[in-house]
């Protein structure tokens, strides 16, 4: 990725240019935590809210369990509250970010210093009946592997809710790993919204996935 600018926001551009090591990902959240929600609020970011309302069209809330991958600051947990949800646990590679988020109160069990692409090691095989993860598969983030990961966190039956910012699909081999997921019989694909309001940077690409019941 070159160093053309995507944001007009400082924060949010530099973290659409970081190089997406975990150790330096961290570093940039943990001092952003204080004023992200200031920021993203400025850009008019709606992504969570847009991602829990297709959650609820897919899933009642009922007694199910959600997990809420790279929760930054709790906004999706947040969204998911307002609808119903109830049993949201949440982690995030950064623990600043993860504090955030627990201070919402709209969880029950916030992690820190979790990176996404070994979860596994934090919670098991077929754990939750939704994972959500809005805001990860961005611009040096999370690679695309990542969506092979939080489908494994996923129960049979069970779905797998992500955004992709349009440019970090259009830049990255996101579409082969679904396409493999689905072509292994791994995933069905529920719904997909392309091009729809994100922040007013640019639009995303939200992906409603079903994990195989098998």
């Amino acid at each position: 990725m070159g160093d053309d600018k995507i944001s007009d926001n400082e924060a949010i551009d530099a973290a659409l240019h970081l190089d997406g090591d975990p150790d330096k990902v961290r570093e940039f959240y943990e001092d952003w935590a204080r004023s992200y929600n200031l920021d993203t609020s400025q850009s008019e970011y709606s992504g969570p809210a847009i991602a829990a309302r297709l959650l609820r069209e897919h899933q009642n809330p009922g007694d199910v369990s959600v997990l809420d991958a790279g929760c930054g600051t709790g906004l999706v947990g947040i969204e998911l509250r307002k609808l119903g949800y109830e049993r949201i646990d949440g982690f995030d590679l950064s623990p600043s970010m993860a504090e955030e988020a627990a201070a919402t109160g709209a969880y029950r069990d916030v992690h820190g210093d979790i990176d996404l692409m070994r979860a596994a090691g934090t919670f098991p095989d077929a754990a939750y009946d939704a994972v959500l993860s809005i805001g990860v598969f961005t611009l040096g983030h999370v690679p695309p592997g990542g969506l092979e990961v939080l489908l494994k966190l996923v129960r049979p039956d069970g779905l797998l809710l992500v955004s992709t910012r349009v440019q970090y699909y259009e830049q990255t081999g996101f579409q082969r790993v679904a396409d493999d997921l689905l072509a292994n019989g791994e995933a069905t694909l529920v719904r997909l919204v392309r091009d729809a309001p994100y922040n007013n940077d640019g639009d995303a690409h939200y992906w409603v996935f079903r994990r195989s019941g098998r």
